[in-house]
């Protein structure tokens, strides 16, 4: 524990050396004139992660990576015609991730529509930017892992801007990634799904006093309150095979092409914002109900994962947090809490581990600039993880399910 301190001191001294000096705009543009406009920017975001557990020897480590390095243009045609394509070289993947791409028309009756790779409408912590959160990473109400659609390719209608109602209905073609221990939704644009699903979600948002903004945080704020409920349908259009065979010499099953796939998954939730002077609070809850093909229940033979013996899967999601601006504007400190609690517990190396995954989790943030630039310190103290951290592939023995894994997170970042 001593080395976890003394590394984290000389990151935090690294860090805030490389946030000088500091940007203080945020977009380039390039051309404006008349309904025709184009503009660049971007976000950078090096990020310093230490994970620490109590499964024994090589059980902590440490990564110092870009965990964001993302690149945007946008622009208008006309009045009502909106575009954007944005690309991330960041992260730990090897190849560069298209985010956002997709083009906006407002000129209908009462609305606008969206066509392309765009953020489906459900939980509100996905729907605040990574650039605008209070904790460096989002909590698992913000996780695409465990049940949020995050982005996908598809169509949406959003209502036309109203201070007290905000809605949005979107049909997508959505991809899984077939790990039964999660829920993990990825989009094929910026991913490689394993199979897919259409998938209808909507959010209906009020907002009493006033129009909300989607960022965490409060600098100075008019009283504003805002709750949201969200649900989505999501079924499998089985293009995919998901049979299996048996091989005669052994009887072992064999997967004819991808055999762990889930059959259908319905999702409702809550969330509520509060913003008032420099204090600021949110809160949400979300519920899982999935369910696996015949197929796959034949495959696996017996509960594993989120995945109980009936071959379902249900859970739900929590997060509270609240920050107040010890220096308005300036510095902040934030503190919250996180939980993933399966139904039926959680199946993993022949146990059932039936305790809530709890994330408790205290924080430090430093404006330079409102979000445009500031650096970030956040500490969790995990317990009762059903997932781990692994520092990037940098923890040989990662915290064992159902034990404790502490992280801190430092980063620094500079919108462009």
């Amino acid at each position: 524990m001593k080395r976890f301190y003394t590394r984290a001191g000389g990151a935090v001294a690294a860090v805030a050396v490389a946030a000088m000096p500091v940007l203080a705009s945020a977009g380039i543009t390039l051309y404006d004139e008349g309904e025709k406009s184009l503009e660049i920017g971007g976000r950078l975001q090096p990020q310093y992660l230490m994970v620490d557990a109590d499964s024994g020897e090589n059980d902590s480590g440490d990564d110092f990576f870009l965990r964001r390095m993302r690149f945007y243009i946008e622009g208008t045609l006309t009045e009502n015609i909106y575009g954007i394509w944005q690309v991330d070289f960041g992260g730990v993947s090897d190849d560069p991730e298209v985010k956002d791409a997709f083009i906006n028309y407002s000129g209908l009756p009462m609305g606008s529509i969206t066509i392309g790779n765009h953020n489906a409408p459900f939980s509100r912590e996905l729907l605040t930017s990574s650039k605008r959160q209070q904790f460096v990473e989002r909590t698992v109400v913000g996780d695409h892992n465990y049940g949020v659609p995050d982005r996908q390719i598809g169509v949406s209608y959003t209502l036309d801007d109203n201070d007290m109602v905000q809605g949005q209905l979107g049909f997508y073609q959505a991809g899984l990634e077939s790990d039964l221990s999660k829920l993990d939704f990825e989009s094929r644009v910026s991913s490689d799904p394993d199979y897919f699903g259409n998938m209808l979600v909507g959010r209906l948002d009020w907002t009493p006093l006033g129009s909300l903004k989607k960022a965490q945080g409060a600098f100075g704020d008019e009283t504003r309150f805002g709750i949201g409920l969200n649900a989505y349908t999501w079924g499998n259009d089985d293009d995919i095979d998901n049979s299996f065979s048996v091989d005669p010499a052994n009887g072992d099953f064999i997967a004819n092409d991808v055999a762990s796939q889930y059959d259908s998954v319905n999702a409702y939730g809550v969330d509520a914002a509060f913003r008032a002077g420099y204090f600021s609070a949110d809160a949400a809850a979300q519920f899982y109900d999935a369910e696996v093909t015949d197929e796959t229940r034949d495959f696996i033979g017996g509960p594993t994962g989120l995945v109980n013996a009936d071959g379902d899967a249900q859970f739900a999601t929590y997060m509270v947090k609240g920050g107040y601006m010890l220096v308005p504007s300036k510095l902040e400190f934030v503190a919250g809490f996180s939980a993933l609690d399966p139904d039926d517990g959680f199946y993993a190396n022949g146990q059932n581990y039936d305790d809530m995954d709890k994330r408790y989790s205290a924080g430090l943030n430093y404006f330079f600039n409102k979000h445009n630039a500031k650096i970030q310190l956040t500490y969790e103290m995990g317990r009762d993880v059903l997932y781990t951290n692994d520092a990037g592939g940098q923890v040989q023995s990662p915290s064992n399910i159902g034990d404790d894994q502490n992280t801190l997170y430092l980063q620094f970042q500079q919108v462009l």
